[in-house]
C-alpha cells in the first residue's frame, strides 16, 4: 500500500505540533512556582494610576525599583525608590509635585 504525499505532509505537521506542544509543557514545567512582579505594571482607577519601573541607585551597584503615583483628580506626580539595604527594604520619596508644574521646569 502507497501512502499519498498528503498523508505524509498530514503526519508530518502532526508530528511537528506534538513536539512543539510537549516543548512548551516542558518549559512551563520548568518555570519557577513563585509569583513575580516585574516593573512596567500599571494600575489605575479612577482616582488614582500607580506605575511601576526598574530604576537604579547612583552608584550603580544596586537595585531598585521606582513606584509613581498620579492623582488624577489633582493632578499631582510622586515618584517613590525601593532599594534593598542589606536585610531591610527602604521606600523613600524621591520627587514630587503639580503634573503642571513639573512639565513646566523642564520645559526649554
Amino acid at each position: 500500500m502507497t501512502t499519498h504525499p498528503t498523508h505524509r505532509r498530514t503526519k508530518f505537521m502532526l508530528a511537528s505540533t506534538a513536539m512543539a506542544m510537549a516543548a512548551g509543557i516542558l518549559l512551563l514545567i520548568g518555570q519557577s512556582p513563585e509569583p513575580r512582579v516585574e516593573a512596567g505594571l500599571v494600575a489605575s482607577d479612577d482616582t488614582f494610576t500607580l506605575m511601576t519601573a526598574a530604576g537604579r541607585t547612583g552608584n550603580g551597584d544596586g537595585q531598585s525599583d521606582l513606584l509613581y503615583v498620579i492623582d488624577n483628580d489633582n493632578g499631582v506626580l510622586l515618584a517613590y525608590r525601593a532599594a534593598q539595604n542589606g536585610p531591610s527594604m527602604n521606600i523613600t520619596l524621591v520627587d514630587g509635585g503639580l503634573i503642571g508644574h513639573l512639565f513646566d521646569a523642564v520645559r526649554p
